[in-house]
């Protein structure tokens, strides 16, 4: 883990050193060829110096979180979160690869005591506000589990035909989660498709 630490901690400042000066065209190349050759040899092919185009999240609809462990390293936050009382809701909006958005919604309910039947997620209450007069979202995948420490519940929907949507505004209205006949509060989650400079890492403990 010590090692793996000590890889991040020199590809960010690898990073961080690219991005503080602003030099010509032809510096630019030379520094970005000296630093994929000291990550490739520092590191042993565990990180990929790349381009990310992602849908990054909007800070003022929710706090930034990662959506999961190994990935890319400075923009791992690419996921919304909100939280309540007793249950919080994650979005993540992203390109599939097949001029679709992809876009996941999970919850998690910090109810142990309560039943997995007595939670449903109303999926006609999950709407797109951006971008505006597209066709419905599509349902691809349904999740949902219970164990000691609470549920999760979520679901994966599509939007086709869209490999230039600039903005993904999803709004769950109130209701599109009920705990046990008690409606979620309404949600909006905003993201806004952007290109940065990146490290893809990869790590066996992932």
């Amino acid at each position: 883990m010590r090692l793996i630490n000590l890889k991040l901690s020199l590809v960010w400042l690898l990073l961080e050193w690219r991005n503080s000066f602003n030099l010509g065209q032809t510096e630019m190349k030379l520094k970005t060829i000296l630093l994929t050759g000291a990550v490739a040899i520092g590191l042993s092919g565990c990180v990929i110096p790349t381009d990310r185009t992602y849908y990054k999240p909007e800070d003022s609809f929710g706090e930034a979180v990662a959506s999961q462990s190994c990935g890319y390293l400075r923009t791992n936050q690419d996921a919304l979160k909100q939280s309540f009382d007793d249950y919080s809701v994650k979005v993540k909006a992203s390109q599939d690869g097949r001029n679709g958005v992809t876009i996941s919604v999970s919850a998690f309910v910090d109810r142990p005591f309560i039943d997995i039947n007595d939670i449903f997620f109303d999926t006609t209450k999950v709407h797109l506000i951006q971008p505006e007069n597209r066709e419905k979202l599509k349902t691809k995948d349904a999740f949902r589990h219970q164990s000691d420490g609470g549920i999760w519940l979520s679901r994966t929907f599509l939007l086709p035909n869209a490999p230039f949507e600039q903005v993904i505004e999803l709004e769950l209205a109130p209701g599109a989660i009920t705990i046990k006949a008690s409606p979620s509060e309404r949600m909006v989650f905003k993201f806004s498709l952007t290109t940065t400079f990146d490290v893809l890492y990869f790590s066996i403990n992932c």
